[in-house]
């Protein structure tokens, strides 16, 4: 006798945010992971995904070097975008060839971005020219070690999945079930921009503080640099309201009890500066920016930081291109 077919989920992105979605999705689905990176796909094949702290698990997924091969395994339901925000143009160059043909059991494949940032949802829907493109929004800070095990140090739900297209809600409320069943509580929100915009302007506030001086959050909230932080923020309210994203009169109190949860926590973009890696301040504070400027808003201390850490990639790029 015929069974139902298991769901398959794909994920493009084996960095921390990949992999702790990997061992999260195991639980109730079939998991596909892109990796190209030949020595991380090694590490995973050899030890499995490997999650612990706030969030805890291990998963073996299937492997495959690019988003084509999704349709010579027989294609998935849902393709998670979980890399760096500055990948996505490369990501959906990709996958724009493909994206009819990856689609499980002759369905077309919905897109899921798994991503910080204003517009990563909306930049992949204009880049793939489809609006199948689903939107979560997560509470959790994960850091990857070099042995490959994904430490999660910050977690407050619950999290939340929306999207542009109503087509897609049946899509969002039934990933929120799933992830909630398997122990990430997730909630389909309508007003799915409202918690984009909270959560961006929390990060763009603190995680290019923390790079700078290459502190934890908790680190930058006790010491000279916070009143930094706290300019960050209020200058992103600013450009909220402006956009017309109602984040409650009590966002700043809100804001400052969720920055307590994470003060153990090491922002991504510190490791990014470290390691010499490109950072995210493209889709947090120069999306700030950009809004602000269109808007009329002043916003002084995003543009100083921006320049700032724009600095750091841009020697990464010049270090790149050099002549050798």
């Amino acid at each position: 006798m015929g069974g139902a077919i298991p769901l398959r989920i794909g994920i493009v992105g084996a960095g921390a945010m990949g992999l702790s979605l990997g061992a999260i999705v195991s639980r109730f689905a079939s998991v596909v992971m892109v990796c190209r990176n030949a020595a991380r796909a090694a590490q995973i094949f050899e030890h499995a995904i490997r999650v612990d702290g706030r969030i805890e698990g291990r998963a073996a997924p299937l492997l495959v070097r690019s988003v084509g091969e999704l349709a010579d395994i027989g294609g998935v339901s849902y393709l998670f975008i979980a890399t760096k925000t500055w990948s996505i143009p490369d990501v959906c160059a990709a996958l724009a060839p493909v994206l009819d043909r990856i689609g499980a059991a002759g369905e077309a494949a919905r897109i899921v971005s798994y991503q910080n940032g204003i517009d990563p949802g909306r930049q992949i829907m204009e880049l793939l020219r489809t609006r199948r493109v689903m939107r979560m929004v997560l509470n959790y800070g994960a850091v990857l070690s070099d042995d490959g095990v994904v430490h999660v140090p910050m977690h407050a739900p619950p999290h939340y999945i929306g999207c542009l297209d109503d087509e897609l809600i049946e899509d969002c409320r039934r990933l929120a079930g799933l992830f909630t069943g398997a122990g990430l509580e997730t909630r389909y929100d309508e007003q799915i921009e409202r918690h984009v915009w909270e959560k961006a302007v929390l990060n763009a506030a603190y995680n290019p503080v923390c790079a700078l001086v290459n502190m934890t959050v908790g680190e930058v909230l006790s010491s000279p640099s916070g009143t930094v932080a706290r300019a960050l923020l209020a200058e992103g309210l600013a450009v909220a309201r402006a956009e017309g994203i109602d984040l409650g009169d009590d966002y700043s109190v809100r804001a400052e009890a969720m920055i307590a949860q994470a003060c153990a926590h090491l922002p991504s973009m510190v490791d990014d500066i470290r390691r010499g890696r490109p950072s995210e301040i493209g889709q947090l504070n120069r999306q700030i920016v950009t809004h602000a400027r269109r808007l009329g808003v002043a916003v002084p201390t995003h543009e100083t930081i921006d320049a700032l850490i724009e600095t750091f990639d841009w020697r990464v790029y010049r270090d790149v291109n050099r002549p050798a």
